[in-house]
């Protein structure tokens, strides 16, 4: 944890096993902005609390999903996220 109350690109990345370059691409498409933005220089920082939706992203995209069906995945709520899934593998 930085001294912010949050986690740098850096350290996130590595906990997600997304890249700082992944990341900084699902906040530009909006799936997974970070919790907050330092005005003054521009580093992110995540919360901890984000670790599960960009874990889920890391294992769709390892599965082969678009970035447009993982938005639509994350969109959902559980039982329908799930179910969405399973019919992608189908």
């Amino acid at each position: 944890m930085s001294g912010t109350g949050g986690l740098i690109i850096r350290a996130f990345a590595r906990l997600s096993r997304l890249s700082p370059k992944a990341l900084r691409l699902y906040d530009d498409l909006g799936l997974l902005p970070p919790a907050r933005v330092d005005p003054t220089n521009g580093y992110r920082y995540y919360s901890p609390d984000q670790l599960e939706r960009a874990r889920l992203i890391a294992w769709l995209r390892r599965l082969g999903m678009p970035l447009a069906d993982i938005r639509r995945v994350c969109a959902l709520a559980g039982p329908a996220a799930a179910g969405e899934v399973r019919a992608r593998a189908a």
